[in-house]
């Protein structure tokens, strides 16, 4: 195995399914590998510290930051912030994984919750080592907002105020910049430039300043594909189906700002947000929003039965599949969708990737409540 870069890699099994061996790669390391059920032992170049690596594995994030604090071999030694941050991104993902895989999945109809007590840990920047960094960091600063521990000051400030709770300059930085690319990679482009124009003061890497000016033609691009549905774009005059087969039109909610979420029986992604809807929507009970779930399944009976069986209610549309002249006009794309139309059936956001589970969305939408009711 040839390597160009340093890294950690995942050894599987084809005969044991659930086998799976953490181990950290270097150009020139020559490690041979030796297991039965007892032990595993590593020898050759890289082996101290691979052998060291899976020995703490199975120890507690406490105890793993006792071990490496202790070490005294000095080839471990040279490697203690990198250990350091793989303990870190491990036991983040193994307190917020599940949260972000039921994301994904949609395997259990209710909210998933991530019970976490050390929301004052410190990060460190090595904790980028880990695939899944930016994502559980993120849900670590939501679970800092759900415990009152962060204030958002406007939604259009969120990466800003994520970053300024993040000690580390180096890995204040690095998120900030990540997220952004995030936002843009889909398509999130609304609130973009406001978004970078918060966040810049704080970026002050020349590299970082960098990437966030490679943006730019990114965004470019993705607003020409967005073009048939840019902001101000009337969409009143679109209609659905409800459960009985009546036509519902956009004009019928006149008055009222809308949330339509765009979704099918067959993705998960979009059953697992649909949880976090429904509370929202119970938290915005009585105001001047109406949340649409609109299918684009190309069967009515499927989607018929799917929310039966889920016991579904509220507004419950179908467009009958993606070639609908609705979905057209936003610019086609995957689902779940998130349109956002003022009180005339204009479109204010097209695209609007701050999903119902992201508590962001809530304060974007008591923003437009707010400066729609002046």
């Amino acid at each position: 195995m040839n390597l160009a870069t340093a890294g950690f890699y995942v050894l599987t099994s084809e005969e044991d399914r659930l086998f799976m061996l953490e181990i950290y790669l270097r150009p020139g390391d020559q490690l041979v590998l030796e297991m039965n059920k007892e032990q595993v032992a590593f020898t050759g170049k890289g082996s101290v510290l691979n052998q060291f690596l899976h020995d703490i594995s199975g120890k507690s994030y406490t105890e793993q930051v006792a071990a490496i604090e202790g070490m005294a071999n000095p080839e471990l030694v040279r490697h203690k912030a990198l250990l350091k941050g793989n303990a870190q991104g491990a036991y983040l993902n193994k307190v917020f994984g599940p949260l972000v895989e039921a994301k994904i999945h949609g395997a259990d109809p209710g909210i998933q919750e991530a019970a976490f007590t050390g929301l004052n840990i410190r990060l460190v920047p090595e904790i980028m080592v880990y695939p899944n960094w930016l994502q559980t960091i993120t849900e670590l600063m939501y679970a800092k907002m759900k415990a009152g521990e962060l204030k958002v000051r406007r939604a259009e400030t969120w990466v800003a105020d994520f970053g300024s709770a993040i000690e580390n300059q180096q890995l204040k930085e690095a998120f900030m910049t990540a997220a952004l690319s995030y936002s843009v990679s889909n398509g999130d482009l609304v609130s973009i430039q406001a978004e970078i124009r918060e966040a810049l003061p704080f970026i002050k890497d020349k590299s970082n300043l960098a990437k966030i000016n490679a943006l730019k033609p990114k965004i470019v691009r993705w607003k020409a594909f967005f073009r048939n549905a840019l902001p101000g774009t009337d969409m009143s005059q679109y209609t659905f189906q409800n459960v009985k087969g009546e036509t519902v039109s956009i004009k019928d909610y006149r008055g009222k700002l809308i949330y339509v979420d765009i979704w099918n029986t067959g993705c998960k992604p979009c059953i697992a947000e649909m949880p976090y809807l429904k509370e929202l929507e119970h938290e915005l009970k009585g105001r001047d929003i109406v949340f649409l779930s609109v299918s684009c399944d190309n069967s009515t009976e499927l989607w018929k039965k799917f929310m039966q069986k889920r016991n579904m209610n509220g507004e419950q549309l179908i467009m009958i599949g993606k070639k609908d002249t609705f979905f057209d006009r936003i610019g086609m794309g995957g689902v779940p969708r998130f349109v956002i139309l003022d009180k005339a059936g204009k479109i204010i956001d097209y695209n609007s990737c701050k999903r119902p589970s992201n508590p962001i969305l809530k304060i974007y939408l008591e923003e437009l409540l707010t400066k729609s009711a002046s």
